[in-house]
């Protein structure tokens, strides 16, 4: 099979990038396990009558299964389950589902995928949510409909993240990438959800290391007006320098908090890096999502390093001139700095 179609399937059932190692195969089966382990040293500076925190909590931790199987004609069928977790809790352990999808991939027929799994749209967006510690609020893919508003959920509702009930159909021809998907009804404390539709195409240039992409999606709940998302996004990724823009906006679609949830929006996200000796990096960004009819705005510049060898990661990350306003113009944005250990497994 084509490996950068077996590559295409990794990143849209499990994420980018992915670690796993293969315990078991016999033939044409195999079985893999990945995920990681992270915790980050966090504190939250004052602000209004809040007073500053140090904390040390869960950073995204998760664990996750593959399986691969070759079918008759190049076919390969493959399932991929995964679960986040709290390494830090006290007491009983909580698990989360992050995915569980089935896949069928063909290096000409594409690839099919069926059940929670990286949206489409995240084909695109995803360009810019590869910070070590924070960012991806301001492209529309976790601060949409899911409960927590702009400070969390995983975009699964309106299928702009990790789609719930999702199918998906991707394929390459030579240099562009083209991605459908199609989500099932379900209702929810967000919406009540009748379908989703979503598209996204991407152009690369290859030879100097450049990508262009553009991605539209649409849903429908009953007795709301639709939600409606399109971003455009270009990558750089080449001779050790990392970059990436993006650029949105949202209709019906972000949500300031849990009760306010805004008719139009724009947001844009920007990341530069630099890796030196495949191993240090030092970054920097900015993120902006702001509401087109009220004060309502989440916006913070990122700056880091980080210490990468082999399957490590060491990252001090400052997010620094944070604004969080309500549709009331009501700030309650902290700066925060974050020291970050984890290992992938």
């Amino acid at each position: 099979m084509n490996k950068s179609f077996i590559a295409l399937a990794v990143a849209s059932v499990v994420a980018f990038p992915a670690s796993a190692v293969e315990v078991y195969r016999d033939g044409d089966t195999s079985f893999s396990v990945g995920g990681r382990l992270a915790v980050r040293a966090e504190h939250t500076k004052s602000v209004g009558n809040e007073d500053s925190t140090n904390k040390l909590i869960n950073s995204s931790s998760r664990i996750n299964f593959g399986f691969t199987h070759g079918l008759v004609n190049d076919w390969v069928a493959g399932a991929k389950a995964e679960w986040g977790y709290n390494p830090v809790a006290n007491g009983d352990q909580e698990f989360g589902n992050r995915l569980g999808n089935i896949y069928f991939a063909h290096d000409d027929a594409g690839l099919i995928t069926v059940g929670k799994q990286w949206s489409v749209y995240y084909d695109v967006t995803g360009w810019t949510d590869v910070f070590w510690v924070y960012g991806g609020t301001a492209s529309g893919t976790y601060d949409g409909r899911d409960e927590g508003g702009a400070a969390g959920g995983d975009g699964g509702v309106s299928g702009t993240g990790r789609a719930d009930e999702a199918i998906t159909y991707r394929n390459q021809f030579g240099p562009v990438k083209v991605g459908v998907q199609y989500q099932f009804e379900n209702g929810s404390s967000t919406g009540d959800r009748e379908y989703g539709l979503q598209g996204s195409v991407i152009y690369d240039i290859e030879q100097v290391g450049l990508s262009l992409g553009g991605t539209y999606g649409q849903t429908k709940y009953k007795g709301e007006e639709d939600d409606k998302v399109w971003s455009l996004a270009a990558l750089y990724d080449n001779n050790n320098i990392y970059a990436a823009a993006q650029y949105g906006q949202y209709e019906n679609h972000i949500s300031f908090s849990n009760t306010y949830l805004a008719e139009k929006a724009k947001g844009y996200e920007l990341i530069g890096a630099y890796t030196i000796q495949d191993m240090y990096q030092v970054y920097g960004g900015y993120n902006s999502v702001t509401d087109d009819n009220s004060d309502a705005e989440l916006t913070y510049g990122l700056i880091g390093a980080a210490w990468v060898p082999a399957n490590i990661v060491i990252a001090l990350e400052l997010k620094l001139g944070t604004k969080a306003k309500d549709n009331n113009g009501v700030d309650t944005g902290a700066d925060q700095y974050a020291l970050l250990a984890r290992y992938n497994f």
